[in-house]
C-alpha cells in the first residue's frame, strides 16, 4: 500500500513540487525542476494500481489447506485492515483523477464583465516555461482568472503560452505575472497582442 500511495503522490509532484518550492523556499520558476516527472506518469500509475492489486489479493485471498474452525484468528492492525485498503484505493483514484482530469476539481470562474471603454482592454501573450500537462493549464488559468479585471484566459501547455485579456484600469501585466510565478512557473517572454 505504501508503494501505491507513493506512486499516486508522485503523479502530482510535478504540480505540487513547484508550488511548495515557490511558497516555502521562494524559488520562482521551480516548475522546470519537476518537468521530467511528466514522462514517468504512466509508469507511476501502473505501479500504483499493480501495488493495489497485489495488496487486494493478499488481503482478500482465502486461507486454504487446513481446517481452521478451531484456529485463533488475530484481528489485523488498522494498517493491514480492509478498511484502510479501501481508503488507500480511494486516495489513489482521486490522485489519478486530479492528475489526468484537473478541470473536474477546479471550479469554473464565470464573470460578468461590463466594458465601458474598449480602449482599456489589453491582450497580452505570456510565454511560460514549466507547463507540462493539462493540469498546468488549469492551474494557471484558474489563478489568473481570479484576478479582478481579467476578462479571458487561454492557456496551452503544448505552446507554452497563455493569452490573457484584461482591463488595464483594474489590473496590469505585472500583477498577472506575479500570479503565475507564485505557482512556480517562469515567464520567459511577454508580447502585446
Amino acid at each position: 500500500m505504501g508503494t501505491a500511495v507513493f506512486s499516486a503522490v508522485s503523479l502530482k509532484l510535478c504540480c505540487w513540487g513547484p508550488l511548495l518550492l515557490t511558497s516555502v523556499v521562494g524559488i520562482s520558476g521551480s516548475s522546470v525542476y519537476f518537468s521530467w516527472l511528466i514522462a514517468l506518469k504512466p509508469y507511476l500509475l501502473v505501479i500504483a494500481f499493480l501495488s493495489l492489486g497485489l495488496t487486494f489479493f493478499q488481503v482478500y485471498k482465502k486461507k486454504g489447506g487446513e481446517d481452521c474452525s478451531n484456529c485463533e484468528t488475530d484481528k489485523p492492525s488498522f494498517f493491514k485492515s480492509k478498511f484502510y485498503l479501501w481508503l488507500v484505493t480511494a486516495f489513489v483514484v482521486v490522485m489519478t483523477l486530479v492528475s489526468y482530469y484537473p478541470q473536474i476539481f477546479h471550479s469554473t470562474t464565470t464573470k460578468e464583465i461590463v466594458a465601458t471603454n474598449n480602449t482599456d482592454i489589453q491582450t497580452v501573450k505570456l510565454n511560460i516555461e514549466g507547463m507540462v500537462c493539462s493540469g498546468c493549464e488549469e492551474n494557471i488559468s484558474h489563478s489568473v482568472n481570479k484576478i479582478d479585471g481579467v476578462t479571458n484566459v487561454s492557456t496551452s501547455y503544448e505552446e507554452g503560452a497563455s493569452i490573457i485579456e484584461f482591463d488595464t484600469t483594474k489590473t496590469n501585466v505585472d500583477e498577472i505575472k506575479k500570479a503565475i510565478e507564485s505557482k512556480g512557473y517562469l515567464i520567459t517572454n511577454t508580447k502585446d497582442q
